[in-house]
């Protein structure tokens, strides 16, 4: 059992292993759980949780329960705790709370010859995995495996690490959103102001107000802006004017304008269809006449009618 952690009175204590079936086993972490227990006394608690539970998602730890906690503590440690386990750990610690944890790990970079005894990654992966997790203030020690088959390269790695003083979700108010209150000395500062202070010419602006005289400020009187005598309005084009004023010519402006309400119609050229029928059915209709005869479109008419195509619709289009 570990001989380094020791709890303190009244503290929440979560005792996380892989419990066997090794009798020996069983016994060591039952006369640990009774050592923590006396520590903390009856003003504390010691929880125990399986880590292959906490592995496996069954188990689901409560955020920031537990003061300390301690992991694997039992030989062998062969528990390989993952970034989810580590995760979990960090979750149920209160801000501040330390982690004691045991992992047999490898002294060098090979994978060979290793991962029977359980020591899959070297000591510096441990850390790194407990830094990425959140874990803060990470301290390590080698000590001799023990109840592990291989020896030499294999050691167990004692870990000892603090969750930061906060904990998950917490928020804090920035300073500089903060307002000034009324009457207090400090001026808040204001976005895109210009540098007036700057000695050169480009920096200096000049004072609008002061470009304008005492009549520019004075309001024009209505005399001001009346038609002097004898002048007569200017008169303004007319819809569909003829006289030339829309256009911007010079006008008798006394002369007046006829301007007609109707714009005058363009009359199409009316052409006379004199084209002879190739299959004789060009005056029985456009059921009879194929897509490209002249005539399609056109009443019936009788044979050596000339037809007028093109002229008004309020017209016939036949000429006799």
């Amino acid at each position: 059992m570990s001989h380094h952690f020791t709890a303190k009175p009244g503290q929440a204590v979560l005792l996380v292993a892989r419990a066997s079936g090794d009798a020996q086993n069983l016994d060591d972490l039952q006369r640990l759980r009774d050592s923590l227990q006396a520590q903390v006394g009856t003003g504390g608690r010691v929880d125990f949780e399986q880590v292959d539970r906490i592995e496996e998602g069954a188990a689901v730890l409560s955020s920031a329960q537990y003061d300390a906690v301690v992991a694997s503590p039992i030989a062998p440690h062969t528990v390989e705790h993952s970034s989810r386990v580590l995760g979990q750990l960090l979750l149920a610690l209160k801000p501040s709370g330390t982690l004691e944890l045991h992992e047999a790990v490898r002294q060098d970079s090979s994978k060979d010859g290793y991962k029977s005894a359980g020591a899959t990654r070297t000591q510096q992966d441990l850390t790194q995995q407990l830094k990425f997790a959140g874990f803060v203030e990470i301290q390590t020690e080698a000590q001799q495996p023990s109840g592990v088959a291989a020896s030499g390269p294999v050691v167990t790695a004692r870990i000892l690490a603090a969750k930061p003083a906060y904990n998950v979700g917490a928020a804090a108010a920035l300073s500089f959103g903060k307002r000034a209150k009324a009457g207090s000395e400090a001026v808040a500062k204001r976005a895109w102001m210009l540098n007036v202070d700057s000695d050169s010419d480009e920096a200096e602006i000049e004072d609008q107000d002061g470009l304008l005289e005492e009549e520019d400020l004075a309001k024009p009187s209505a005399a001001s802006l009346a038609r002097p005598d004898g002048a007569a309005p200017k008169r303004k084009a007319c819809k569909n004017c003829t006289c030339g004023l829309a256009e911007g010519k010079e006008v008798d402006e006394s002369a007046g304008c006829a301007p007609t309400d109707k714009p005058k119609r363009v009359t199409k050229p009316v052409d006379v269809v004199t084209v002879k029928s190739a299959c004789g059915n060009c005056s029985l209709g456009d059921a009879f006449r194929c897509t490209s005869c002249p005539y399609l479109g056109q009443p019936a008419f009788k044979p050596g009618e000339k037809v007028v195509l093109g002229g008004s619709m309020l017209h016939d289009d036949f000429m006799p």
